[in-house]
């Protein structure tokens, strides 16, 4: 038997890079997954990958800082399936630009994607989780933030720094409801389109010298990204509760 055999999943920014990888992980190991992006395109491409191996799922539109897409997410889910038991919260975006320079425009566009997305998530997950007795939330955030800094992302690292802080608190709320929440804090991880691949380009370095930045000589695969999330969304792993796991090759150790 699979892992997530009868279970619901529920992805945000599923249409590329960790969020189209972690869908396909949660459908591989059994679960029918709800897809959510605004990448409608990026979105179906997905949902086809999953189909064509065999899996079920469905794609909704949804704008992470507009909180009735995100109450129309998890109600799809529910009209579709039943049920939600398990929610990566992954919908992030990334600008690099020092603070000096930074606008006002720019900085509350982090906030309002990376945290208050967020936010609206876990608020409308938990709610549905607690009807069906319990389930699992993964935020995915990242080493920048409350863990470490990096030059030129101070309105991401302020976001991903409040996602961590409103994951343990949450995590304290709900405890009790048989809702585990916690957070991953990623760095290196080898997705197209991830923050990384992101920096990557803007600094012209390549995988293999990107590797060498790293204690273990090379970036993360994206399956072994997703291979964290699924444990933390698994029923082995309910006594984690408000933990930051930090998937990084050695980075913050270093």
């Amino acid at each position: 038997m699979a892992r997530f055999d009868g279970k619901v999943a529920l992805v945000t920014g599923a249409a590329r890079g960790l969020g189209r990888v972690t869908a396909l992980a949660f459908a591989r190991e059994g679960a029918r997954v709800t897809l959510a992006d605004l990448d409608e395109a990026g979105g179906r491409e997905t949902l086809d990958m999953i189909r064509a191996a065999g899996g079920e799922g469905l794609f909704t539109l949804a704008d992470m800082r507009i909180e009735r897409d995100v109450e129309a997410m998890v109600a799809k889910t529910v009209e579709a399936y039943g049920r939600l038991d398990c929610a990566v919260n992954n919908a992030g975006v990334v600008r690099f630009k020092p603070i000096a320079e930074e606008t006002e425009e720019g900085f509350n566009f982090h906030i309002d994607v990376n945290l208050r997305g967020v936010f609206f998530c876990m608020k409308h997950e938990i709610r549905q989780m607690r009807q069906n007795g319990g389930g699992a939330i993964v935020n995915q955030s990242s080493i920048t933030g409350s863990l470490t800094g990096n030059p030129a992302e101070g309105a991401y690292a302020a976001s991903k720094g409040g996602v961590d802080g409103l994951t343990k608190t949450v995590a304290l709320e709900v405890a009790k409801d048989n809702i585990s929440v916690n957070a991953i804090c990623a760095c290196g991880i080898d997705a197209p389109g991830d923050v990384f691949h992101q920096w990557m380009e803007k600094e012209h370095i390549s995988p293999e010298q990107a590797g060498k930045l790293f204690p273990i000589g090379r970036m993360g695969k994206a399956e072994e990204l997703t291979e964290a999330v699924l444990f933390l969304c698994s029923e082995q792993a309910r006594f984690i509760v408000g933990h930051l796991l930090v998937v990084d090759g050695g980075w913050i150790a270093r």
